[in-house]
C-alpha cells in the first residue's frame, strides 16, 4: 500500500480568521466553501465578482478594497497576525508566489491555488450534511478525479442517507 504524505485533519474553526488575497472565481469558490463554516473572512482584492460581493456581510465575510504586495504588507499587519490561514487566489502567478512565500516565512498557513508545492496545506473538495463534513484530496495529479469523487460523494449523502 502506498504511504501518503498528506493527513486529513478537521479543526476548531470558532474565531478562526481566514485572508483571501484575490476576488476572482477561484476566490468565489473559496468562500463559498469557507462560509459553511465559521470562520471570519476577509478577501482583499482590488475589485471581486458580484457573487463575492453578495456574500460579504461587512461582518463575518468583508471584502477590503487593495492588492497584497510584501511592501505594502504593514497596512494589513493586524489581519496576517490573526490570520489562522491565507488563501492566494489570484490570477497573478507572481502574485500567488508572493503571498506563499510572505505567509510561509511568517508560520501561516497558507494555501497557494496554482502551486501546490508552495502551500502549506490543501485545500479540499467538500461534502456535507447536516451531521457529516467530508474533505477529500488527490495527489495532485487529477484535478478532475477528485472533482468526481466528491461529486458522487454529495450524490450518496443526498439519495441514500436522507
Amino acid at each position: 500500500m502506498k504511504t501518503h504524505d498528506h493527513f486529513p485533519m478537521f479543526i476548531d474553526t470558532k474565531g478562526k480568521s481566514v485572508v483571501i488575497i484575490g476576488g476572482g472565481n477561484i476566490a468565489g469558490r473559496r468562500i463559498k466553501t469557507l462560509s459553511q463554516f465559521s470562520f471570519r473572512i476577509t478577501v482583499i482584492s482590488d475589485s471581486v465578482t458580484d457573487e463575492i460581493s453578495s456574500l460579504c456581510d461587512g461582518e463575518r465575510i468583508r471584502h477590503i478594497e487593495g492588492s497584497f504586495d510584501p511592501e505594502n504588507a504593514g497596512k494589513y499587519a493586524e489581519l496576517f497576525d490573526e490570520a489562522f490561514m491565507v488563501l492566494a487566489c489570484t490570477d497573478d502567478r507572481h502574485t500567488n508566489a508572493r503571498v506563499g512565500t510572505f505567509c510561509r516565512d511568517r508560520g501561516i498557513q497558507v494555501n497557494v491555488c496554482d502551486a501546490q508545492d508552495e502551500s502549506t496545506f490543501w485545500f479540499p473538495a467538500f461534502a456535507s450534511s447536516d451531521e457529516l463534513v467530508m474533505g477529500l484530496v488527490g495527489d495532485g495529479s487529477s484535478h478532475d478525479t477528485v472533482r468526481k469523487a466528491a461529486a458522487e460523494l454529495r450524490r450518496i449523502i443526498e439519495e441514500r442517507l436522507y
